[in-house]
């Protein structure tokens, strides 16, 4: 026998105990009463009440000490009810034996032995009951029995019929085994439906479970919210997007925490379209969330919020968009520039030649110089098209130590007009290798240097620094960086005016500028050489703080031999 229906068998005979004794001074109660109202057919002993009550009670006590050793459950329990059919057999012959009213306690004993051992446990006492009670009756009619012991005699006469003696077996037997079998029965239909309603409180566990793991484990945020609009559940996916955790939003009202998310009733239950909206995280970043509204059970899930984060989605399309932006004008910009350059390149001869062989006063000498500068202007822009169309060739890629490039180009932009009354911070890590062409990448953080400059007029400060970045820096590296691997992280932060935020999305685009009398060309080249070179180019910037420039390129681990030769 299992350990379960060991334990199921002890708490029912543990119940059967309590249920003795109650019987017990039921018994010794009735007995009293007799006493005390001195009854005609009640006799002044009542001793056999009390030896009856008092072996009741030893037995109980003996049980109790047995109960949590015994080890043979059922063999215990036919024990315990052999006995107590022999105490009943006791009982009905000291209330009457004949005469006596309480058989129906060996009915009593049948239900219970059927509920503790079964139908055949109920056979059995049914059995017993049957044998023992024909025995006791018929030594009761033949006064075999000592009758001084009795302490209830209705019959004046004393004796009973024969007849009426077998009649009382024989109804008495067929009455304990019809209870036997129907009581039997009830309790294997009772352990059946117990049996099935286990098995669907299992499966409803494992299921409850089996949600519970999909639903922390789905990659979209879900939160429930009740009626009230109050958060009632908050999975692992919505902790991480958002960086709150369910105890810090429980029953906290979505529209103080997310205040921007549902704005109105009613709201937008679809199936077909996904809302987006930009609501705050945790730490104030600020993402796209896109999100639908499904009704559900009334209580603490009346609706339920699927949303996802797109913040990288939006960028990658936006980049997608860019580049093929880039794409087309690079195309465009380099069919142009060829066809402009060589008359132009005339046009500035021309001009040169004709101011060497005349002489210009006054007012057509400047003219002359403003054609000249004008064509040299212009020859530059063509010359920046040039650059923003043509990628860097593998050819003039080397292997490079990015400190030394910038070390390079902070000497001569230190020394420039542009930085006068500007402090410059360089934080450099040496021994970081990049593939690159090492004229692009100085014109690169020349660019960036010269712009943080004109972002602060000549006052502020200017900080740059390079170091490595693995894996997990800054939480996983940049998907876009080729070679996902190590890389090497260039920042350079000014205390500008900054950019505007409906600014930032333009300011790689070629011809956007910000400034009177920018071309728009120095931050699209910087975005496309860094794109050529395998890299990425982030911005973030707060208006009247500064701006900083965040770029990411695939680091090359090199030997000692390979570093003295650069390849």
């Amino acid at each position: 026998m299992d350990r379960s229906a060991s334990q199921i068998i002890k708490d029912k005979l543990l119940a059967l105990m309590v249920l003795r004794v109650v019987l017990a001074l039921v018994f010794l109660g009735v007995g009293s009463w007799f006493q005390l109202k001195d009854y005609y057919f009640a006799t002044p002993l009542y001793y056999p009440i009390h030896f009856m009550v008092i072996t009741i009670g030893i037995l109980t006590i003996v049980y109790g000490l047995l109960h949590k050793r015994c080890r043979r459950v059922v063999q215990f329990a036919y024990i315990q009810i052999t006995i107590d059919l022999l105490l009943i057999t006791v009982a009905i012959f000291i209330t009457g034996g004949t005469e006596s009213y309480f058989s129906i306690l060996y009915f009593i004993s049948v239900i219970g032995t059927s509920m503790i051992l079964g139908r055949r446990g109920g056979f059995y006492a049914a059995f017993v009951s049957s044998v023992l009670f024909a025995v006791m009756m018929n030594m009761d009619l033949y006064r075999l029995l000592p009758q001084q012991f009795k302490v209830f005699s209705y019959n004046a006469a004393g004796v009973a019929d024969w007849s009426f003696v077998m009649t009382t077996i024989a109804t008495h037997a067929i009455g304990l085994f019809t209870v036997a079998y129907l009581t039997g029965r009830y309790v294997e239909k009772a352990n059946q439906m117990e049996r099935r309603l286990e098995e669907r409180e299992v499966d409803l566990g494992r299921l409850e479970t089996l949600n519970k793991t999909v639903v922390e484990n789905i990659p979209a945020g879900i939160m429930t919210i009740d009626k009230e609009g109050r958060i009632t559940s908050f999975n692992r996916a919505a902790t991480s997007i958002t960086g709150y955790e369910l105890r810090e939003v429980y029953l906290q009202s979505v529209y103080e925490l997310f205040p921007s998310l549902l704005t109105a009733r009613p709201w937008p239950v679809s199936d077909v379209t996904r809302p987006e909206k930009i609501v705050k995280t945790k730490d104030g970043r600020d993402i796209c969330l896109g999100f639908t509204v499904s009704f559900g059970a009334e209580g603490e899930a009346t609706n339920i919020i699927i949303f996802q984060d797109l913040t990288e989605l939006k960028s990658m399309e936006e980049q997608l968009r860019r580049d093929d932006r880039l794409k087309a004008l690079g195309e465009l910009s380099a069919s142009i520039a060829h066809e402009v350059r060589n008359p132009l390149a005339s046009i500035s001869g021309s001009i040169q030649m004709l101011s060497k062989d005349m002489d210009f006063d006054g007012d057509k000498k400047q003219l002359m110089g403003i054609v000249l500068k004008e064509t040299e202007r212009l020859n530059r822009l063509i010359t920046d098209f040039l650059l923003f169309a043509r990628p860097a060739s593998a050819s003039e890629k080397a292997f490079i130590d990015i400190a030394d490039v910038i070390s390079e180009t902070v000497k001569v932009f230190s020394n420039s007009p542009q930085a006068k009354g500007i402090e410059i911070e360089v934080r450099l890590d040496h021994g970081l290798f990049v593939e690159a062409d090492a004229h692009q990448l100085s014109q690169v953080f020349w660019n960036l240097f010269i712009n943080a400059a004109i972002a602060m007029d000549g006052k502020g400060g200017l900080s740059i620094s390079a170091g490595a970045e693995g894996r997990g820096a800054s939480g996983a590296c940049e998907p876009s960086v080729k070679d996902k691997g190590e890389s090497v992280r260039i920042e350079v932060a000014d205390t500008g005016v900054g950019i505007a935020g409906g600014d930032l999305g333009r300011i790689f685009d070629p011809f956007f500028s910000t400034r009177d009398g920018g071309t728009g060309m120095g931050l699209a080249l910087v975005h496309r050489m860094i794109e050529e070179h395998g890299g990425v180019i982030d911005v973030s910037s707060s208006p009247g703080r500064g701006t900083r420039f965040t770029v990411t390129m695939p680091r090359v681990n090199l030997d000692a031999s390979q570093r003295e030769t650069g390849t």
